[in-house]
């Protein structure tokens, strides 16, 4: 995901820099890619962590139902 948002940016920044406009113009268009690009990663971060975030509470949710399995298994 990383690699294909860098290789996005380098190209963007590559046609940017060769287009043919004004300084001005250029550093206009570098601000604006560059703020949408900010946007799509932390979108894409967010989107990492929230998967994150589900995985670890069903493994907990899984920890805590063997955990009461094992101590039932154990009340005798």
């Amino acid at each position: 995901m990383v690699g294909v948002l860098a290789g996005a940016a380098v190209g963007l920044l590559t046609g940017i820099l060769l287009a043919p406009d004004s300084g001005k113009k250029t550093r206009e268009k570098l601000i604006g890619k560059s703020k949408d690009l900010r946007d799509k990663v932390t979108d894409s971060l967010d989107d990492v962590k929230m998967a994150y975030n589900r995985k670890v509470d069903a493994f907990a949710d899984q920890s805590k139902s063997r955990v009461e399995s094992i101590k039932n298994g154990l009340k005798v």
